[in-house]
């Protein structure tokens, strides 16, 4: 597996960001709009640095493999736009990206959540993996899409989530 390192974004590596989210989002395009993380201005991502937590994972060429934020709001700890770049998947990027913002969340939230669109079910499958239990469903919530939304408890985060092993025992 490649080296994988989390760091805050940098201003300058906001173009090279925003074009990997577009480009991971797109493959969605067949099942729903997914402009609104494929035309995030590089000034809409900057607006943000004052109130989220921005994270990239880079790999051991310095090149981003994927992205994610988090954001406190009320004492919920709200994880949003979780991407991995289509080369990169399957190899551990989001599992890091999600481990390292999860341990950002301040002490004062008593809730971690993540929302996905009920049609994708191998990011529910994904979040479950991670210990996440469904909170709620959004209804026609965007562009006439059903959202589900997790939560984790805070106490929870590092927890090893992973399904046990059959042996031929059983």
């Amino acid at each position: 597996m490649e080296t994988i390192e989390i760091l805050s974004l940098r201003e300058q590596d906001i173009p090279a960001f925003l074009a990997l989210q577009a480009s991971a989002f797109r493959t969605h395009a067949t099942l729903f709009d997914t402009s609104v993380w494929t035309r995030e201005t590089p000034e809409e991502c900057r607006a943000e640095f004052p109130t989220t937590r921005i994270l990239v994972a880079r790999g051991g060429d310095g090149k981003i493999l994927g992205g994610i934020r988090g954001r406190e709001v009320e004492g919920v700890w709200l994880i949003r736009k979780l991407f991995v770049g289509q080369e990169s998947r399957k190899k551990g990027v989001g599992h890091a990206l999600m481990g390292a913002i999860e341990r950002l969340a301040p002490s004062s939230c008593h809730k971690i959540s993540v929302c996905t669109m009920l049609v994708l079910g191998e990011n529910i499958r994904f979040f479950l993996g991670l210990g996440y239990i469904p909170d709620f469903l959004m209804p026609d919530h965007y562009n006439r899409l059903h959202l589900i939304c997790f939560r984790k408890d805070p106490a929870r985060i590092g927890e090893d989530f992973s399904p046990p092993l059959l042996s031929d025992q059983e």
